[in-house]
């Protein structure tokens, strides 16, 4: 059983999918590339379509500081069996990348889920 703690998160922004999920996604793939000095995120989907109203943006880049986050919003069409609120994670070293994540807010069991899945 959870605790109300986790089944009710507040989040930054109007939207946790779009705000939690992607924080927490940075956080993980930050994480995991410690020697990156930069960071690029592609939005696709409904992140694009709706991050700078929902705070996406301003978020993955509070994450990623004091590092330099480029976040650009895809109109690239994903396939039909891939999820609305997908994102790319890219690590930078001196401009080369050195590490990529392909990942979306996973589905969670009550709202104000902000979880995340990465492949």
């Amino acid at each position: 059983m959870h605790s109300i703690k986790k089944i009710y998160k507040q989040g930054k922004g109007p939207s946790s999918s779009h705000t939690m999920g992607p924080e927490r996604a940075a956080r993980s793939f930050l994480a995991a590339h410690p020697e990156a000095d930069a960071f690029r995120v592609i939005l696709y989907g409904s992140l694009s379509k709706t991050g700078v109203g929902h705070g996406t943006d301003q978020v993955l880049r509070e994450t990623f500081a004091p590092r330099p986050a480029d976040i650009q919003f895809s109109d690239e069409p994903l396939p039909a069996s891939a999820h609305p609120n997908t994102l790319d994670l890219i690590a930078l070293q001196e401009g080369e990348e050195t590490g990529r994540q392909r990942g979306h807010p996973a589905p969670r069991p009550a709202p104000g889920g902000g979880g995340r899945r990465l492949y």
